[in-house]
This record gives structure tokens, C-alpha cells and sequence, in this order.
């Protein structure tokens, strides 16, 4: 059986150096054989502006006046993450159809912060997080994703031996490769963030030489329905499992960073934007 050997969320490093307190967006709850980690989007400032990573004190200090606090995104993570959890421990047969269920009703309680709100796409956009969670028995995890979280489980070499789909990619490589070459883009432009919000963010239909393009978002919109991935993983051959928001990824781009965080998980806490992590480790009986 696999045990839950780490849980923590860290907050943006940039904050801490200056003894800032961010407003998080990252909300995750893992407990013995269940968990869930949700990344709220990113929200503009309060007048509609782009929010940049940033770089110095000065802005550290702009960035927090001028998020939204409290966040909406942080609202639609935790709603995520408790209502999931929730629902699993109250189901008695888990099934990777039955987890697919669950998040549809998820995603329907998103859509009680966000119904009958008028969205213009910038500073009053949907509340919404991209997510991933999973239930633990003794032969099988079953799990979902949806968006930039992840899950990689990896044999006792730390070979990789599973990881979820990240349903953004194809609009990224899209947005990169073929938008950009044939039209100006300017995320700073709030026309371009319009653009991506209204016209690629739950919208299945969208197709490029026949290929999806769009990606999904858990806010409520039944079309998010669509970008919801389930799984049934064997954990036989499984020593590990990690389960993290985006910004845990540069800690998992290769198999060395890999064994070196697993082995020693309190690195994770030194640097970093904001991220949380989750680890579980099979022990013998």
C-alpha cells in the first residue's frame, strides 16, 4: 500500500523574501488514500490589468495591491478540492467512471460563484482552477486531471511509469506556433486576454487542421466537461506518486531532480513560485 510521506503548499518565493504574504490561489487537501490539489487562474488586477510574475519589492508591493483579495480563484480551488474529497469518502465502489461523475458535479459547484456574474473577460472574468485528484486502494489509483496540475507515479528506479494529461498543451503549441506567426499578440494587450478567455478557454469545437486547440478550466461551464480525464493506474509496479500544481514542475523535468525531491522534499520549500506537492511511497507491509 502506498503512504502519504509529504503535503505541503509553498507560497511564491519572491513574497517570502521581502516578508509579503501573497494571496494564494493553490488549495490541496491529502489524507491516506485520498487526495486533490487545485491552482486557481490566475486572475488581472482589479482594474484589468495583466498581472506579471514580479521581479523586485516594488513589484511584490503593486502585485498585492492590485489583486483581487479574497480571490475568487482561490474560491473555485478550495470548491474543488473539498467537495472532491468529500464525495470520494462518501462513495463505497470507486470507479474511473464514477470519479468522472464526481468532477462533473464539481465543476457544478464552481458554477455557483460564477452564475449570473457579467464577465468581461479581464478584471471580472469566471472564477475557475485547473485540478488534479486521485483515490488510492491496494491494486489501482483512480484518478483525474484537468489543466497544467499533474500526476507522475514512478517504479523503484524512478523511471517514469505514468502521468496525466495536460490538456492545455495543444493550445499552447497552437498560440506559439501557428497564432503568433499570423497575428500581433500581446498578453499585456487586453484585447489578446479577451481573445483567450472568450474564444479557446471551454471551447471544444475549436479546431486547427482538424485538431483540438482550445483548453479547459473547471468553472462551472458544462463544456468543461470535456477536458475532464480520468484514470485507472495499476500501482504494481508503482513505488512513487506525486501529485503537484504547475509550479512544482521544474522539480520533476527529469529523473535526477526527480529522486533528489522525493528523496529530500524539503528542497521543494526553498525556491519557487507558488506550488504545492504531494507524495506518497509504497511501504513494505
Amino acid at each position: 500500500m502506498l503512504e502519504l510521506i509529504y503535503a505541503k503548499m509553498c507560497d511564491n518565493s519572491i513574497f517570502n523574501k521581502y516578508g509579503i504574504k501573497p494571496v494564494v490561489e493553490d488549495y490541496f487537501e491529502a489524507k491516506k488514500n485520498i487526495f486533490c490539489i487545485a491552482d486557481g487562474v490566475t486572475r488581472d488586477s482589479i482594474t484589468g490589468e495583466c498581472v506579471p510574475y514580479p521581479e523586485n519589492k516594488e513589484e511584490v508591493e503593486k502585485w498585492i495591491k492590485g489583486y483581487p483579495n479574497p480571490s475568487g480563484a482561490f474560491e473555485a480551488a478550495k470548491i474543488c478540492v473539498k467537495n472532491f474529497n468529500d464525495m470520494i469518502e462518501k462513495t463505497n465502489n470507486i470507479t474511473k467512471e464514477g470519479i468522472f461523475e464526481i468532477v462533473k458535479k464539481v465543476n457544478n459547484k464552481i458554477w455557483k460563484i460564477n452564475q449570473g456574474r457579467k464577465i468581461d473577460y479581464l478584471a471580472d472574468d469566471l472564477f475557475g482552477c485547473v485540478a488534479v485528484g486521485g483515490y488510492l486502494d491496494s491494486n489501482y489509483m483512480y484518478a483525474f486531471s484537468i489543466g497544467d496540475c499533474h500526476i507522475k507515479a514512478f517504479d523503484k528506479n524512478f523511471d517514469l511509469q505514468f502521468e496525466t494529461i495536460n490538456n492545455h498543451t495543444n493550445f499552447e503549441k497552437y498560440l506559439s506556433e501557428i497564432y503568433i506567426k499570423n497575428n500581433e499578440y500581446d498578453w499585456n494587450n487586453p484585447k489578446d486576454r479577451i481573445m483567450v478567455r472568450r474564444d479557446f478557454r471551454n471551447k471544444p469545437n475549436v479546431k486547427y487542421n482538424g485538431q483540438e486547440v482550445s483548453f479547459g478550466v473547471l468553472t462551472g461551464e458544462v463544456e468543461a466537461e470535456h477536458y475532464i480525464d480520468t484514470y485507472k493506474v495499476d500501482l504494481s509496479n508503482i513505488q512513487y506518486i506525486c501529485a503537484y500544481s504547475d509550479g512544482a514542475e521544474p522539480f520533476f523535468d527529469n529523473k535526477e531532480t526527480t529522486k533528489e525531491i522525493i528523496f529530500n522534499p524539503n528542497l521543494f520549500e526553498k525556491n519557487g513560485k507558488e506550488r504545492t506537492l504531494v507524495i506518497y511511497e509504497k511501504r513494505s507491509i
